[in-house]
C-alpha cells in the first residue's frame, strides 16, 4: 500500500473520473481493454494512480507509459516486457 493517497477509478468524481475515462481511451488507441473490474478488496495501483490528486498529470503519466510500452518501436512488445520485468526485478519495484 502506497503512502501516498491514491484515489482510484471507483472513487473518482468530476475532473479524476474524465481523466480516468481519458486513460480508457488511450488503452483504445493502442487496441488493448483495461481490466476494470478487481477481486473484492484488490486494489491495484500503479504509477499512474500514484497522481490521481493531479489528474491532468496522471493522463499524461499513462500516455507516455502507453507510447513507450506500445507504440512504434524497434523494439518488440515482448523484448519491452522482459526491459520492464527486469527492471522491477533489479530495483525491487513490483510494477
Amino acid at each position: 500500500m502506497p503512502w501516498i493517497k491514491v484515489i482510484l477509478e471507483d472513487e473518482a468524481e468530476g475532473e479524476l473520473k474524465d481523466a480516468y475515462d481519458r486513460m480508457r481511451e488511450i488503452n483504445a488507441q493502442y487496441g488493448e481493454t483495461p481490466a476494470r473490474s478487481q477481486t473484492p478488496g484488490e486494489r491495484h495501483i500503479g504509477p499512474p494512480q500514484l497522481a490521481s490528486l493531479n489528474p491532468l498529470s496522471m493522463v499524461y503519466i499513462y500516455q507516455l507509459f502507453r507510447h513507450v510500452m506500445r507504440g512504434p518501436s524497434r523494439v518488440t512488445h515482448t523484448e519491452r516486457e522482459m526491459l520492464a520485468v527486469v527492471t522491477s526485478l533489479t530495483t525491487n519495484c513490483r510494477f
